[in-house]
């Protein structure tokens, strides 16, 4: 599997390793099934989308959203299709849910809560704003931290031009419809109350201004809402001769893991010698922080463990390195250790590390109950309070139900950065193999588009005149020459400088 080399991007800050909200990965509202990306910006973890929960509510004129126990929201130009893209505006006691208080959870999902005055405070000092400036109100605030909240700033927060509700004036400032300003604006409530009765603080990142305006407003206008988590843990990237590998602090089984490795364009981790065991068991423990008791793995000897990509799943004692899954990889240790039946050995000098290695006596895989077909980097000696099978960083085979954090290495020389142009849409995604791209780039600034597969082959190129005045394509791989194959495609949009890349799979 390892072909491919890749550079290393960023190594992040792990907080809270026990929380189940994993930030800058997606995280799903159970309340309605709405998935929302997440972004690290300092020590706070911030959904990168505006919320959108509630039943939208026609606004006519002078109709307020009430405490009737339903969330209720406007969509700009009550236009459902307008939340789904820039999310509900919410008046401000509706999105306290009718209570008061500083970073409350209001309508946000569990583990989540409201932003206060000061938490984005924090987070535009974390940008660079002085902390003079982070307490003057205005629009003259700081210097550039209203670009970078914008898309393609740097931070992920990615703030659309959503526009507002407006008391006694309407809709207005959406990117999607003219301006009376010229301008388009997104603005954001926090939970802090304002120094004028019944007005409330509010963030303002428009087109007008590189800053960020932090002023007051009226309870009833209609502004967006953004959440930050309560705890969360962040993945850890390292990286071992130019490879890059990702250390994911979610509790997964292992077929689950190695499928959220697989969407991500990698597979679960396999280990060929002493010098990477010893980089990514550091990584674990003194990169990532992982703590020796985050969990327990009662059929593991009563410990803690983290997966590999070694599985004999397929065929009992034929242990496979298949971090995808799919049932094919390098062979490289056939039967049990002394534990077990005592017949184990290594495949053509391949580097293992099963528990018991230490002492010259390898006692894992023993297939314990005899259901036990993953592996597993165990945090500390078993059974636990002893080393009598094995030591931290050795390997033990577990069940393959056990939840465990897991190990992403990526087979493909570039690391890729998902950037969708704004508006285009991809459906069914996943698909069978056949795709609908809607919302394309207007053909003057369309370049061209490519597709490749995870290591980079090109599956289909098309240039510029074939796009012409067209905003909706059809790709079919089977009427392509390439029989549709389950994983992960990538399909490139190029227009005047930039290229923008976004996922399709093929389940």
């Amino acid at each position: 599997m390892k072909n491919f080399y890749l550079t290393l991007i960023i190594s992040v800050i792990i907080t809270q390793l026990n929380a189940q909200i994993i930030c800058g990965e997606t995280f799903t509202d159970n309340r309605d099934g709405k998935e929302y990306t997440t972004t690290l910006i300092g020590n706070q973890c911030w959904m990168a989308q505006n919320l959108n929960i509630g039943t939208m509510t026609n606004q006519s004129g002078s109709n307020n959203q009430t405490n009737n126990s339903v969330i209720e929201k406007f969509c700009y130009n009550n236009d459902e299709s307008e939340c789904n893209e820039y999310g509900g505006l919410y008046e401000w006691h509706e999105m306290m849910d009718y209570q008061t208080g500083e970073s409350i959870q209001g309508i946000c999902a569990d583990g989540w809560h409201l932003p206060s005055d000061q938490e984005w405070i924090q987070m535009e000092m974390f940008l660079g704003m002085s902390e003079e400036d982070a307490y003057e109100t205005g629009f003259e605030r700081g210097t550039d931290e209203g670009v970078q909240l914008q898309v393609d700033g740097g931070t992920g927060f990615d703030a659309l031009f959503g526009g507002i509700w407006y008391p006694g004036y309407g809709f207005a400032y959406n990117e999607d419809f003219p301006s009376p300003t010229g301008y388009y604006f997104t603005y954001f409530w926090t939970t802090t109350p304002g120094t004028y009765n019944n007005h409330y603080m509010y963030r303002n990142v428009n087109t007008q201004f590189q800053t960020i305006t932090r002023w007051q407003a009226q309870w009833d206008f209609g502004y967006s809402v953004r959440c930050i988590a309560d705890e969360y843990a962040a993945n850890y990237n390292f990286e071992f001769n130019d490879t890059e590998y990702e250390i994911v602090p979610n509790k997964k089984t292992w077929e689950a893991a190695a499928a959220d490795a697989l969407e991500k364009g990698g597979y679960l981790v396999e280990i060929n010698s002493l010098e990477e065991q010893e980089a990514v068991f550091d990584a674990i423990v003194n990169g990532a922080e992982i703590p020796d008791d985050y969990t327990i793995v009662n059929d593991g000897g009563g410990i803690a463990y983290v997966w590999v990509g070694a599985t004999d799943k397929a065929t009992e004692g034929t242990w496979l390195w298949d971090g995808n899954n799919d049932g094919v990889g390098i062979n490289f240790w056939t039967g049990q250790g002394a534990n077990g039946s005592g017949n184990g050995q290594v495949i053509a000098g391949a580097y293992n590390n099963w528990g018991g290695t230490s002492t010259g006596i390898v006692k894992e895989p023993d297939d314990f109950m005899s259901n036990q077909d993953a592996g597993a980097i165990a945090l500390s000696g078993w059974p636990a309070g002893t080393t009598m099978l094995g030591i931290e960083g050795e390997w033990n085979d577990i069940n393959i139900t056990n939840q465990l954090y897991y190990i992403i290495e990526y087979g493909s020389s570039i690391k890729i950065e998902e950037s969708k142009p704004s508006g285009i849409r991809i459906y069914p995604n996943p698909s069978n193999g056949v795709f609908t791209i809607q919302n394309l780039p207007s053909s003057q600034n369309l370049l061209g588009l490519e597709i490749t597969d995870i290591t980079g082959k090109i599956i289909l190129t098309m240039e510029h005149a074939p796009l012409q005045n067209i905003s909706s394509l059809q790709i079919d791989f089977s009427t392509m020459g390439h029989a549709p194959v389950q994983g992960i495609y990538f399909l490139k949009i190029h227009s005047e400088n930039k290229c923008s890349i976004t996922k399709i799979i093929i389940k």
